[in-house]
C-alpha cells in the first residue's frame, strides 16, 4: 500500500476533531439536529484551516445510512466512500478548472437528476472564487431555488472575489487562523501516534511556520520525519525551514535592548554571514517585538502565542527591561526598515541603521523632556542646561544663563494682548473690526466655494484677494495663472464666488480678476516666507522661542499653518 501523507491520514473524520473551528462546527450540527441545512453555505478563509474537511464533515452527516443527530457514523458504505473521495452523490469541484459557463450548464444539467444512494446530492466547489462572471450568473437562479435533493457547498480564499449575489444566496461561515498552540498540541499528539521523536522547541518552530494553517504544520512535519529520520530536533527545523534561531533573536534583542551598538553589529553580521536573509531577519525582530508589546500589555501570552517555559522567562525579563513606548519605537523604526528593505537592493544597510540606531536611542530625547528642560531653563532650575539638552544625556552641566531680551519681548506681546479690547475691535478704528476685510475671510470663502464646485476651487485656490469694499472685490492671479483667471470670469463661475463672499461677509459686492505683477511666483515667494515667518513668530511657544534664541535656530515650516 502506498504511503499516506499525514495531512490526509488525519484528516478530521468528525466535528469534534476539527479544531479552531467551535463556531463554525457547533451551527453546524444544530443546523442538522433541528432539521434547519441549507441549501447551498460558502466556506471562507485561509489555507488549510479545515473548509474543504468540513464539508466533507457535512456532506457525510447528511447521506450517513445510519444517521446519528450531528454526526456520521464514518462506518457505513457512503460515509467510507466520501472519505475516499468517489462517492457518487458528492461531487467535489475544482473550481479554478472549471471556471467557465459551459461546466455550469453540465452542472444545471445534472442537479436535475436524484441521487444514486444518499438523501442529497452535494456540489462542493473548492476555489469558487476562480468562477467567470458568466458562470456565476448562470448559477444564480438554480443556487436560490435549487431541487430539493440538491445541496451546495462553497469553499474559498478570497470571499471578496465572489460576486454579492451569490453570497447573498448561501450562509457564509468564516474560518480562523488556528492559534499556534493548538497547532503545537495536534502535531505533539499526531507524533506520538506515528512514534515521532519530536522535542517541545522543534514543535513550537512547525507551529509558528505553519501561519495557522493545520495542513501546513503537517506537511511540515512529514518533511522533517524525511529530513531527520523520525528523530525531529529544532536546529534540524531551523537548518531546513531557513529560519533564525530563537537564541540568536534573543541575543540581538539584547543588544539592543543594553543599548551595545557594537555588540548588535558583530551578532547581526554573525546572522548574515550564516546566510540568514536580513530581511527575513527583520521580519523576526518584528515578530518578537511585537510579542514583547503584547506582554507588557496584557501580561501574559494571547492565543496566538507560543512559547516554552524557558523562552516565556526570557521574553518577561526582556519586557521588563523595557518600557511600553520604547517597545512602540523599536517596533515603528522596524517596520519602516523592512519597508526600505523591500526595494533596495543593498538589504543589509537598512537594517544596520535602525539596530545600531535603535541602540542607541537613549541619545534621543522625547519632545515632552526637551520641552521639560526647556522650561525647567527658563525657570532657572538646575539640571536643564542647554548642554544635557543637545547631548540627550543625564549629567547636570554648567547651567547657560538664558538672554533675557526675548522674555522682554514676549513679555511685552503678552501686554499688548491683554489690553487689546474684550470685544476683539480697534478702538482707533472707530468700531470697525480689525479682521473685516476680505483676508481675513479669504480661507472661509474658499472653503464655501470648494462645497459648491471643486473645479472653480482648485481655479481660486491659486489667486489672492487684493482690494474689498462696498461695492466690488478685486482678486489678483500671477502671470502664470492666467488660464484660472479666464476660467473663472465665465458667469457661472463668478455668482459662485460672489455667492462665497455674499455668505462670509454678509456684503454683496462685484467680483473682479486682475493679473498682477507682484502675485507671480517669485515676487509671491519672497512675501510669503516673510508672512509665514512673522505669523509663527506670533504664534510660537515661548518655550521654544527660547530655545531658537539660545541655540540660534530659525523657523523652517510653519506646521500649525499648512495644518501638519
Amino acid at each position: 500500500m502506498s504511503y499516506q501523507v499525514l495531512a490526509q491520514k488525519y484528516r478530521p473524520q468528525t466535528f469534534e476533531d476539527v479544531i479552531g473551528q467551535e463556531t463554525v462546527t457547533r451551527t453546524l450540527k444544530n443546523s442538522v439536529r433541528q432539521g434547519r441545512v441549507a441549501n447551498a453555505y460558502i466556506f471562507c478563509g485561509p489555507r488549510g484551516v479545515g473548509k474543504t474537511s468540513v464539508a466533507r464533515l457535512l456532506s457525510k452527516t447528511l447521506n450517513c445510512e445510519k444517521p446519528p443527530e450531528e454526526r456520521p457514523c464514518n462506518e457505513c458504505y457512503s460515509c467510507r466512500e466520501i472519505s475516499r473521495g468517489n462517492n457518487m452523490d458528492v461531487l467535489e469541484i475544482d473550481g479554478a478548472s472549471n471556471r467557465g459557463i459551459d461546466e455550469i450548464r453540465t452542472l444545471r444539467e445534472n442537479v436535475k437528476f436524484s441521487p444514486s444512494k444518499g438523501a442529497y446530492k452535494i456540489y462542493i466547489i473548492d476555489e469558487v472564487h476562480m468562477l467567470t462572471q458568466e458562470a456565476f450568473n448562470a448559477l444564480l437562479k438554480t443556487l436560490e431555488e435549487p431541487p430539493a435533493h440538491v445541496k451546495f457547498i462553497f469553499a474559498t480564499t478570497e470571499p471578496h472575489k465572489v460576486l454579492p449575489t451569490i453570497m447573498s444566496r448561501c450562509q457564509r461561515f468564516d474560518f480562523k487562523r488556528i492559534p499556534p498552540k493548538m497547532i503545537f498540541d495536534r502535531l505533539m499528539d499526531i507524533s506520538g501516534k506515528e512514534n515521532i521523536d519530536m522535542d517541545e522547541k522543534a514543535g513550537l518552530l512547525i507551529a509558528r511556520s505553519a501561519d495557522g494553517s493545520m495542513r501546513d504544520g503537517l506537511v511540515v512535519l512529514d518533511q522533517m520525519v524525511s529530513f531527520s529520520g523520525g528523530k525531529v530536533r529544532s536546529d534540524d527545523v531551523i537548518e531546513l525551514l531557513g529560519m533564525v534561531h530563537k537564541d540568536r533573536i534573543f541575543e540581538l534583542s539584547d543588544a539592543v535592548i543594553e543599548g551595545d551598538p557594537k555588540r548588535v553589529a558583530v551578532k547581526l553580521d554573525d546572522l548574515i554571514n550564516g546566510g540568514k536573509d536580513p530581511v527575513f531577519i527583520a521580519g523576526s525582530l518584528i515578530w518578537h517585538y511585537r510579542d514583547l508589546m503584547i506582554l507588557k500589555t496584557a501580561g501574559e501570552p494571547t492565543s496566538d502565542m507560543a512559547f516554552t517555559e524557558d523562552e516565556l522567562e526570557k521574553m518577561n525579563a526582556q519586557a521588563g527591561k523595557l518600557s511600553l513606548e520604547e517597545i512602540l519605537y523599536i517596533l515603528q523604526n522596524l517596520t519602516h526598515c523592512l519597508g526600505l528593505m523591500k526595494g533596495a537592493m543593498f538589504t543589509r544597510a537598512p537594517l544596520e541603521i535602525a539596530l545600531i540606531r535603535l541602540a542607541k536611542r537613549a541619545d534621543a530625547m522625547a519632545i515632552p523632556e526637551i520641552l521639560d528642560r526647556l522650561d525647567r531653563a527658563q525657570e532657572g532650575l538646575p539640571g536643564a542646561s542647554c548642554a544635557a539638552i543637545t547631548a540627550g544625556g543625564t549629567d547636570p552641566a554648567p547651567a547657560v544663563k538664558v538672554p533675557s531680551k526675548p522674555q522682554v519681548q514676549r513679555q511685552e506681546r503678552s501686554e499688548e494682548k491683554h489690553a487689546r479690547p474684550e470685544n476683539g475691535l480697534d478702538e482707533d478704528n472707530n468700531g470697525t473690526s480689525e479682521e473685516s476685510d476680505i483676508h481675513s475671510h479669504w480661507k472661509a470663502v474658499l472653503n464655501y466655494v470648494r462645497s459648491k464646485k471643486m473645479s472653480v476651487y482648485t481655479f481660486l485656490n491659486a489667486a489672492k484677494p487684493v482690494e474689498m469694499n462696498d461695492n466690488k472685490v478685486i482678486i489678483g492671479f500671477g502671470q502664470e495663472h492666467a488660464f484660472n483667471k479666464e476660467a473663472l470670469e465665465t458667469e457661472s463661475n463668478k455668482s459662485i464666488i460672489e455667492e462665497a463672499v455674499k455668505k462670509v461677509t454678509g456684503k454683496s459686492p462685484r467680483v473682479e480678476f486682475a493679473l498682477l505683477d507682484f502675485l507671480s511666483e517669485p515676487a509671491m515667494q519672497t512675501r510669503e516666507t516673510e508672512e509665514r515667518m512673522n505669523k509663527a513668530k506670533e504664534k510660537m511657544n515661548p518655550v521654544i522661542e527660547q530655545a531658537m534664541d539660545v541655540f540660534g535656530g530659525h523657523v523652517v515650516r510653519d506646521l500649525m499653518e499648512e495644518g501638519t
